[in-house]
């Protein structure tokens, strides 16, 4: 979706992003003594102030954010993410849910904090070519949603379990055409023109489980994350795998891009991330649709790749921006004689603001 400024906004977001990181790491590596290796690596790296209690964040993922020529905008082209965290009472029936899974399924940590997130997401997708009404079957077809995310979240210093619940709308409901043209039209640029194509009318419920793990290396300045989930029901059935290193000033709790991050870090963070995460997908409604008027001839890829990095600094003590770049594997099948297709690229951009 070509809904956010100019490449050139988006390589200064870049470059901005990456001086504050190296200034951050300077200014570190002159204000701490050196200590024997020994110690260095004996030593946890202890949260840097008190964990917050209440977190928000707005996320925007968008192909031009990962400097994507315009010519090459397609498929998953826009989602917008608001969420927001608080403190849940451990007699909760969702923390009750939890609490079970915890003891029956995989333990928790001992001293984790429960949260309970709230949020609210749309997706927009379409294919490579949007200056046309008529049908393209060769290719991924016009589809949106919108939906409510109420999720659960055990997360200690070295786990993080969340259950959460999805209800909404995938078709004309989610708003995708008038969203995405509205934009458009403010910026002068071209309009989609295939909507009245989209995928139709269907609910969005979904049940999900995710699991972060944090594995210490031989080293204070890095860590490696785990992370395995499924997600359940209608339009996305899928299990994943990934794993992720971090590297600076990192949270002192596991965390992972698009998941919401819960723990804080320093008034000076800055910390980077690179990571593999590998899907297995059942279902996916927004490639099998069906579209309306037309038969599609693609359908979902059962194996996905997502390569990830990106990274996050501190503009104030309570105020975090992230910045996530994401290249993914082709995720439908096209029919033979159809033209070559590159993986896709998406930048994500998170603004976070944590208070007591």
């Amino acid at each position: 979706m070509r809904c956010l400024a100019s490449l050139g906004h988006a390589a200064c977001a870049v470059l901005s992003l990456l001086v504050a990181m190296g200034a951050a790491w300077a200014a570190d590596a002159q204000s701490t003594p050196p200590q024997p290796p020994d110690a260095a690596y004996a030593q946890p790296q202890p949260p840097a102030e008190p964990q917050p209690l209440r977190v928000i964040e707005f996320a925007h993922d968008n192909d031009q954010l990962a400097l994507t020529p315009g010519s090459k905008e397609r498929w998953y082209t826009s989602g917008l993410f608001v969420r927001t965290a608080a403190p849940a009472a451990a007699s909760d029936p969702d923390a009750r849910l939890l609490a079970a899974w915890c003891r029956v399924v995989l333990a928790c940590d001992d001293q984790a904090r429960l949260e309970r997130i709230w949020g609210l997401t749309q997706l927009i997708h379409t294919p490579a070519w949007t200056g046309t009404e008529l049908p393209q079957p060769r290719d991924w077809p016009y589809a949106a949603s919108l939906f409510g995310t109420l999720g659960i979240t055990s997360h200690g210093p070295r786990t993080r379990q969340t259950l959460s619940l999805q209800l909404g709308v995938l078709g004309p409901a989610a708003q995708g055409e008038p969203v995405q043209n509205s934009v458009h039209r403010l910026l002068g640029q071209p309009l989609a023109l295939g909507f009245p194509l989209q995928v139709g009318p269907q609910p969005v419920v979904q049940l999900g489980w995710s699991r972060l793990v944090v594995h210490p290396l031989d080293t204070r300045q890095a860590d490696l994350v785990s992370r395995t989930t499924v997600l359940l029901g209608r339009p996305v059935t899928e299990a994943s795998a990934g794993a992720l290193l971090r590297f600076g000033h990192r949270p002192a709790a596991p965390s992972w891009p698009g998941e919401m991050q819960l723990a804080g870090t320093s008034t000076r963070s800055a910390f980077g991330w690179a990571g593999v995460d590998l899907r297995a997908v059942a279902r996916q409604d927004y490639i099998d649709g069906p579209p309306r008027g037309y038969e599609s001839l693609v359908h979902h890829r059962t194996g996905v790749a997502h390569l990830l990095a990106g990274g996050s600094v501190a503009l104030s003590a309570r105020t975090w921006l992230d910045l996530g770049f994401e290249l993914r594997t082709l995720e439908f099948t096209a029919p033979p004689g159809s033209r070559s297709m590159s993986p896709q690229r998406i930048g994500t951009l998170v603004l976070r603001h944590a208070w007591p």
